[in-house]
């Protein structure tokens, strides 16, 4: 799994805050394993560190919908007398929800292939 490090030197990555990373990278080796078992995943040719890119771009991804979930929470502020008011933000509908998984996988495509798996017993044509 990619550090800190890593994510800005080799990534070259400028989103993620150092505080925010181990909980991000995580979530993505997750994600990425989750793909391991329902996808063959390899890496494609001519990237020497393909998953460690493929899980700094699905981190960068889960950041940003993390920051454009947290702003939907603010329903109303005032700059005189500073106001602010919070609700809890709107739940994601299922199309939000599958758009960015596909958007997840996606990134991860850029890096890796990721293709289906055949159930065990059958045999591939050809």
């Amino acid at each position: 799994m990619p550090d800190y490090d890593f994510y800005v030197k080799d990534f070259l990555g400028e989103e993620i805050p150092r505080e925010a990373f181990p909980r991000l990278i995580r979530r993505a080796s997750e994600l990425l394993e989750r793909y391991r078992q329902m996808f063959t995943v390899t890496p494609r040719e001519g990237f020497v560190c393909a998953e460690e890119c493929a899980l700094c771009a699905i981190a960068e991804a889960m950041y940003a919908f993390d920051q454009e979930d947290s702003r939907r929470g603010l329903a109303g502020a005032s700059v005189g007398s500073v106001s602010e008011s919070y609700t809890a933000p709107p739940e994601l509908c299922p199309q939000t929800l599958h758009s960015r998984e596909t958007y997840y996988r996606d990134l991860a495509r850029d890096y890796l292939h990721i293709s289906r798996c055949l159930p065990r017993g059958s045999r591939h044509a050809g």
